[in-house]
């Protein structure tokens, strides 16, 4: 059957750039876009998530303005990418995310445990699955419909023990469970029906609404395979360490990114680099986008609009900005990245143009500079305008319904009006010193870790 599922087995670019790999490039050049788009280590693919920039773009600043042990900030932190990235080149990281998800896959990126104790904690939890069971689960038609009931009661299970305690609570190896589970919560079925996901076959990266999928249900008559959910977590870790990931460990917390920049958790002066992606100005909404992977880490209601999870994440992530309210929020934003960061320390900012209907994309990066830039305590080294086309963007999906998201982010790189930045280097290394096997040494180690058992 072939469906608009299909998405994730289409061609990653068309016509690629000369020197580009993945069909993109910048005004300065390929690059990040001069290597493969599967470049970085394994634990970045915990867990898709919707505005995410790629782990080259960190390494390339990385390496051009910090030095190992010097420290790296990334106040809305997304998934994680900035302090994974920074850990593994064997600097120091600071990240702040409000979402939940995105907390959780932060925490789980900057200071994992290791490979031993995480699968001795999922045999210990399901070993008490199997002497307890699970009794028919209470959970909202929304959720039900996406997963077999035998693999929903061991869902439930799981995320019962987790909710015991609140998400700032949670151990190293809870918030790994909770990561690589999200990672595999929902995703597209093979063409054999196979998946390695839990859900009914629909899109990996972010959560359709409750209708649309409930129609699509009927209308292509799924069915919700039988997942034994240990099993597939157990597979999803394999991959997800398969590199190493020595280096130092990293603090996340769960603030308001502006009370972060001007309170007393980080130190005036003390970041040497500064890499985000501030949320675009009515581009995503990180609850629509995310709300079963949202109910699965304990926020109620996030599927429908008038839901009360919806309306409680819709006000603490403010997503719905107008320009000069976003402008306001912006200028804040951009002081306390000066008062944190270190007198010859670099702030680099991904900010994508938005869409305005029958007028041109809204340069917002550039705006937003020439509107504040002289307020902000800083200056403008470099206005990086990065270009990837539309369909090569995980928005493609959404066809002609991909809303407000353009084919060009800008990377502003700043710094403080009275530092003087230095280079680390002016050849940017791709190497991945962090790889541990080939293709197949996920599943050597998963059958290894089945014989010992």
């Amino acid at each position: 059957m072939s469906t608009q599922m299909d998405w994730f087995e289409d061609a990653f670019f068309d016509e690629p750039e000369r020197d580009s790999v993945d069909g993109g490039t910048t005004n300065l050049g390929p690059l990040w876009h001069g290597v493969s788009p599967r470049w970085g280590h394994s634990m970045h693919t915990m867990c898709s998530y919707h505005g995410m920039f790629p782990a080259k773009l960190v390494h390339y600043f990385i390496q051009q303005f910090s030095k190992p042990g010097g420290l790296v900030l990334d106040p809305f932190s997304g998934r994680g990418t900035v302090p994974l990235q920074a850990r593994v080149e064997g600097r120091r990281s600071l990240s702040n995310d409000l979402n939940p998800l995105a907390y959780v896959l932060t925490r789980a990126k900057a200071d994992p445990p290791s490979w031993v104790a995480m699968n001795r904690f999922v045999s210990e939890i399901e070993r008490h699955y199997q002497s307890h069971g699970q009794p028919e689960p209470d959970v909202p038609p929304d959720i039900r419909m996406l997963f077999h009931p035998n693999t929903l009661r061991q869902i439930t299970f799981l995320r019962d023990r987790l909710l015991r305690r609140e998400i700032v609570d949670w151990s190293p190896e809870e918030l790994m469970l909770a990561g690589a589970l999200a990672g595999i919560l929902h995703g597209s079925h093979r063409r054999d029906g196979t998946s390695r996901c839990l859900s009914i076959s629909m899109p990996n990266t972010f959560s359709m609404s409750p209708t649309y999928v409930k129609n699509f249900i009927r209308d292509n008559k799924l069915n919700a395979p039988d997942q034994d959910v240990f099993e597939c977590v157990r597979d999803k870790l394999a991959r997800l360490y398969l590199d190493s990931f020595e280096g130092p460990s990293g603090q996340s917390f769960k603030e308001d990114a502006s009370s972060l920049l001007a309170g007393k958790i980080i130190k005036p002066g003390t970041v040497d680099l500064l890499i985000t992606s501030p949320p675009y100005l009515r581009v995503v909404n990180y609850g629509t986008a995310n709300w079963i992977r949202l109910w699965w880490l304990g926020i109620e209601e996030v599927g429908r609009q008038r839901g009360a999870g919806r309306r409680s994440l819709d006000a603490a992530l403010d997503h719905q900005h107008t320009y000069n309210s976003y402008r306001t929020f912006f200028v804040r934003m951009l002081k306390g990245m000066r008062r944190v960061l270190h007198k010859d320390g670099v702030a680099v900012l991904v900010i994508g143009d938005v869409a305005n209907p029958g007028e041109a994309p809204l340069p917002l990066a550039r705006q937003l500079w020439d509107d504040v830039g002289d307020e902000s305590g800083l200056r403008l080294l470099d206005l990086i305008e990065d270009h990837l086309a539309v369909q090569n963007k995980v928005s493609r999906i959404w066809g002609d319904t991909k809303g407000r998201a353009t084919d060009r982010d800008c990377v502003l790189v700043l710094a403080r009006d009275d530092g003087d930045p230095v280079r680390a280097t002016d050849v940017v290394e791709w190497d991945e010193p962090y790889k541990d096997g080939g293709p197949d040494a996920a599943h050597a180690r998963l059958r290894d870790l089945r014989h010992a058992s």
